[in-house]
């Protein structure tokens, strides 16, 4: 899969741009130590869209009141998210469809420090709780041990859940300096499924993760841009099979075309 090389954050620190580097840089430091102080696996979440090439001016906004997780001297980590679902795609048409109980099940591997784990993402009424276990790498099908852990949770046929896709991505991780919001960046999208593939390198995806919703948190008020819905996960299947029913992301899809952001297929030699 193309790494969405040419967008303002690349996967080496040679190709960002040096305004790129110095805003990444003028923030203080965290460790993933720290940030167990903010899991947050039970929590509000809003989004918003944006072009990447103003992510560095937002981080230079961010500058004293959040502080960017550093592993092993990066702070733009890769992530590859491999999603789960029926073949008839249950999970992908019940967030289509607004289902007011959700979830999401995939396995999301670090790639920079070769960690995986087993997530279940649900949706209740609002707040998003998320449950996860350490686990090796994925397979064509859920490892026996996922497969229970699934089972526990939810009313799912943990064998019929099958590969749907593939969602690659670079993520900035900011906290709050009171450690109770998380702010996530994600960038150089990529989107693999059994129909296709795509990118959009020049998307920005921003995240706040907060246990009660605050529109006066620094992070919302340093950008100036409207709550998005936005899912990777439907967005990628969405973008590599245009014949999958999406009525309810045509607003999504009009804010993407008026970005200039919109994915794009991938021709696989």
């Amino acid at each position: 899969m193309s790494d969405g090389s040419g967008a303002l954050f690349s996967r080496t620190v040679d190709g960002m741009t040096s305004t790129a580097q110095g805003s990444l840089a003028s923030l203080e430091g965290t460790t993933l130590a720290e940030l167990d102080r903010a899991q947050l696996h039970d929590r509000v979440e809003s989004k918003l869209i944006m072009r990447a090439e103003s992510v560095p001016e937002v981080l230079a906004r961010l500058r004293g009141d959040y502080r960017v997780m550093e592993h092993e001297g990066r702070r733009v980590q890769r992530y590859s998210n491999t999603y789960f679902d029926t073949a008839g795609l249950r999970n992908y048409h019940e967030h289509h469809n607004q289902k007011r109980r959700r979830s999401k099940v995939r396995y999301r591997s670090y790639v920079d420090s070769a960690l995986t784990f087993f997530e279940i993402k649900r949706n209740v009424d609002g707040r998003t709780v998320k449950e996860r276990r350490p686990t090796a790498s994925p397979s064509m099908c859920l490892h026996d041990d996922d497969a229970a852990f699934l089972g526990e949770r939810l009313p799912a046929d943990a064998g019929a859940m099958v590969p749907s896709v593939v969602v690659t991505y670079d993520r900035i991780l900011l906290v709050s300096q009171a450690f109770d919001e998380r702010v996530t960046i994600d960038l150089n999208l990529g989107f693999r499924s059994a129909t296709g593939e795509s990118v959009v390198p020049e998307l920005a995806i921003v995240e706040f993760k907060q246990e009660r919703l605050d529109r006066a948190s620094p992070a919302i008020r340093a950008i100036p841009r409207p709550m998005q819905m936005f899912s990777k996960y439907c967005m990628g299947l969405a973008s590599c099979d245009p014949s999958l029913k999406r009525n309810r992301f045509k607003k999504v899809f009009l804010e993407l075309a008026r970005l200039d952001a919109e994915p794009r297929s991938v021709v696989v030699a």
